[in-house]
């Protein structure tokens, strides 16, 4: 285990930037590109936006669903140096989408196919209605608190309570930091969605060098266990 590690960093050291903190941004589109994600990670993603919908009993649309879940990911990476969720964040227009999730919804949509019995168990846990022109989300099942931490709450409550009287476009504004900025400026130059990096997302949100410096060796290192 301790070679490929060391195989993995030092692979990390010559082909990127992101063992000096300066990662760059992996291009992944939400509709053709296939991110395997574990029963653990995907009941993770599923208790977390249940739990959203849950505070939010009239059902929420997608940007205001989005952005509670950005921007608590992003106050747990500064806080804590890791994600209250496995689910990537690609800078689309109205800013920040949780890629996982977004296909989900498109999947409840009949947008896309529902890939996997992992995802159903997510998709069969939602409804999504049009209200006014506009994708409203509600919940059918209840929330495993069983799956989110104290400080998981603690965020999600937080960020829960301010975004959920705010205007979708404000919020959609709120989002454009400069870990977005990043990333869309990628997709712009070469038309593919581009994953937000847990470390820009982190440095937007003010985390510290050595919260930083946590956050790179534990990605470092969970792509080295990915590898072997």
């Amino acid at each position: 285990m301790m070679l490929c590690q060391q195989h993995y960093s030092e692979k990390i050291l010559k082909n990127t930037n992101f063992a000096v903190g300066t990662t760059a941004s992996v291009r992944k589109s939400c509709l053709t590109t296939k991110e395997m994600k574990t029963i653990e990670q995907i009941d993770k993603i599923k208790a977390t936006v249940l739990y959203v919908l849950e505070h939010m009993k009239n059902g929420v649309d997608y940007i205001h669903l989005f952005k509670v879940m950005y921007f608590a990911q992003q106050e747990h990476l500064v806080v804590y140096g890791s994600p209250i969720m496995e689910d990537s964040f690609l800078a689309r227009k109205h800013g920040p989408v949780p890629a996982f999730t977004y296909k989900a919804l498109r999947a409840l949509e009949g947008k896309v196919a529902v890939e996997s019995d992992e995802m159903k168990s997510f998709t069969d846990a939602l409804n999504v209605n049009i209200v006014d022109g506009h994708q409203i989300v509600t919940a059918r099942q209840s929330c495993d608190l069983d799956e989110l931490s104290g400080s998981n709450i603690k965020i999600l409550d937080k960020w829960i309570a301010r975004c959920k009287d705010v205007k979708a476009f404000d919020l959609s504004d709120m989002s454009h930091d400069k870990a977005w900025s990043k990333a869309k400026a990628q997709s712009e130059k070469t038309g593919e969605d581009t994953k937000i990096t847990m470390w820009d997302m982190a440095k937007a949100g003010g985390a510290t060098v050595g919260m930083l410096n946590v956050i790179r060796e534990r990605q470092t290192n969970k792509r080295a266990l990915e590898l072997c």
